[in-house]
């Protein structure tokens, strides 16, 4: 993969000169089904942009069973569960299949931000976009009813529920994998009938 190529068109990097500087000290990387990329309390040394695949982001509720509070699919997605560069991560990253993240140093990153203004754009769009991902979420559980919440996953994660396995998905959308399923089988009774 050209690393230029892909921090312009898939990350969406305007700038040809902070394109170049950050494709020139990143390194791609494959990763398999299950790889952890960062675990809760690590603190980071890299900024990992995902190529390929898809990861989720949990964490622990107050009895220890695992809540998925984010799924990311979308390539050019930052991997980063805490908007502080350099603060211990407040959530544990996994690849839900194989796939590929392009990485760069956070020493740079921290550089670039000190220096240039195009950067600065890049991390308050991607800081933003990371913000209203996880606030739409956060409505779509608290405020939906459990069908609506299962189709608005369905219209805003195109294929993923034949990928991801239903208990991330029931987690994500704050229900039961039992309530996954049954919704599951009646909008399947229903596009057959």
């Amino acid at each position: 993969m050209n690393l230029e190529t892909f921090f312009v068109e898939v990350v969406g990097v305007s700038d040809a000169n902070l394109a170049h500087v950050l494709a020139e000290s990143a390194a791609e990387t494959a990763l398999k089904k299950g790889d952890l990329l960062l675990t809760r309390g690590e603190t980071p040394t890299t900024v990992h942009f995902l190529a390929s695949g898809v990861a989720r982001s949990f964490s622990f509720d107050a009895d220890g069973h695992e809540v998925t509070d984010c799924i990311v699919w979308r390539p050019g997605s930052v991997l980063a569960p805490t908007p502080e560069l350099g603060d211990p991560s407040i959530a544990t990253v996994e690849m839900l299949t194989d796939g590929t993240v392009v990485s760069v140093g956070l020493p740079l990153i921290a550089r670039l931000l000190e220096t240039s203004l195009p950067a600065n754009h890049l991390y308050i769009r991607l800081l933003s976009e990371a913000w209203r991902e996880h606030w739409t979420v956060r409505r779509i559980v608290s405020q939906m009813r459990a069908r609506d919440r299962y189709l608005w996953f369905l219209e805003t994660h195109p294929g993923l529920i034949d990928e991801v396995p239903n208990k991330y998905v029931a987690s994500l959308l704050g229900m039961t994998p039992v309530t996954l399923s049954r919704l599951r089988g009646e909008l399947r009774d229903e596009q057959e009938g």
